[in-house]
Parts: C-alpha cells; structure tokens; sequence
C-alpha cells in the first residue's frame, strides 16, 4: 500500500449556529478541497487527524546550511552532501535518535543510534526546530568550544543570506 499525500488545512475563526466564534479547520487549498472529496469525506464527517505543524522552508534551507558550515570547517565533515552531514550530527550527537541498547555477554553493551527521518512528513516543524537548536549546541561544544549554539545558527544564516544574493 502506497503512503498516501496527505491534506493541508488552515484553522480560521468562524461563528457557529448559535453565533459564537469558534476555530475551524477548512482546506488550505483547492487542491486539498479535491483531495477531500475524492476521499468521500462531507459535511458532518468525522475523521481521525494527526495534526503536525507544517514545516517551514526557509528553517530547512538553514538547517542544511549547518551542515554546509561543517563540511567548510570540520575535517570529519569533509566531501558530505549537507544532507549526510547533519545525519552524522545526529547520529553522533544522539539528538533525534532511536537507541538500541543491546548487551553482549562476554562483551558489555553496544549502543546503535539511529538517526530519524528528517522529511517533511516524517518530522513537524516543532521537533524540527528543537533538533536543529540542539544540534547547533552540539556542534558549539563539541567542535566549537568558545562558541555559543546561537553563535552556530548565526554563521548558518549568513551562508543561507549569502547564497541568496
């Protein structure tokens, strides 16, 4: 079975029957009208929703930009895509991880991290946000050590701005 496209809504205002003004979620889009529709959802239904925050753009193109800031600094980054370069930040920092923790007799115990998804879908704006700012501090103590996480997000933006112009 195929992941299927999920549908985007925007929370309004609207007054109600009685005439109070309460929050609604209506279609960010025609496109996500049609989708709806063609699912056979109308007026009345009720439907399960797993909200997330959408993920904002211009916060991805900085988070890669760190990566980037790494790759020009950091010798153990040298010839990563940005992509791979935060995925070795996460995985060695444990920051948005699933660990295994799995004892071998004879041998002691073997910690395995694995990375989670980044994609858009997989990772909302909130859990986004809060990976990136831990990974800045990371890089800060870690490589960086007079330097603050801010002082790390600060560098990023002006390769971001740069690219830009």
């Amino acid at each position: 079975m195929s992941k299927r496209q999920p549908v985007y809504f925007r929370a309004v205002k609207v007054r109600d029957a009685d005439g109070n003004f309460v929050s609604a979620f209506v279609p960010a889009s025609a496109t996500d009208a049609n989708t709806i529709r063609e699912r056979g959802v109308n007026i009345g239904a009720v439907v399960r929703v797993d909200l997330t925050k959408n993920r904002n753009i211009e916060f991805h193109r900085l988070a890669h930009a760190i990566g980037g800031l790494c790759i020009q600094h950091i010798d153990a980054f040298e010839g990563m895509t940005h992509h791979k370069a935060l995925k070795k930040l996460q995985q060695d920092s444990g920051i948005q991880c699933d660990v295994t923790i799995t004892e071998i007799p004879g041998m002691g115990v073997l910690e395995s991290r694995q990375p989670k998804s980044m994609a858009f879908d997989a990772m909302d704006q909130t859990e986004f946000f809060t990976m990136v700012t831990e990974l800045c501090q990371y890089i800060a103590r870690t490589y960086w050590p007079t330097m603050t996480g801010e002082q790390v997000e600060d560098m990023a933006q002006a390769m971001v701005q740069e690219r830009a112009v």
